[in-house]
């Protein structure tokens, strides 16, 4: 399984709208990706503005669909613009275990 965790950050003035289009991002990945077992986003409760999107994918070639898929590439440039920084995307090969 591969985990992503996607830290980003809205520009104040455009946080709503940010959190708008990380929502549709979410919404549209769920429905047109196979290979996605979860996809989530919070926002930070002392850094507004601030979100981490975690994410979990069946295997590489999953997520790599996902990074090419239309809906992605369009979802993240229209994000481009409320942007206040880069991502900081970090992304993980992992295995369930149980406790």
């Amino acid at each position: 399984m591969i985990t992503v965790h996607a830290y980003v950050w809205a520009r104040p003035e455009h946080a709503d709208a940010y959190r708008a289009g990380l929502t549709a991002l979410q919404e549209s990945t769920l429905a047109h990706d196979p290979g996605c077992l979860a996809y989530a986003c919070w926002e930070s409760l002392t850094e507004p503005g601030a979100f981490v999107c975690v994410e979990e994918w069946t295997d590489r070639a999953a997520l790599d669909a996902h990074l090419a898929a239309p809906h992605h590439t369009a979802g993240s440039a229209a994000l481009d613009a409320y942007r206040a920084r880069p991502a900081d995307v970090r992304v993980f090969e992992s295995r369930p275990i149980d406790l």
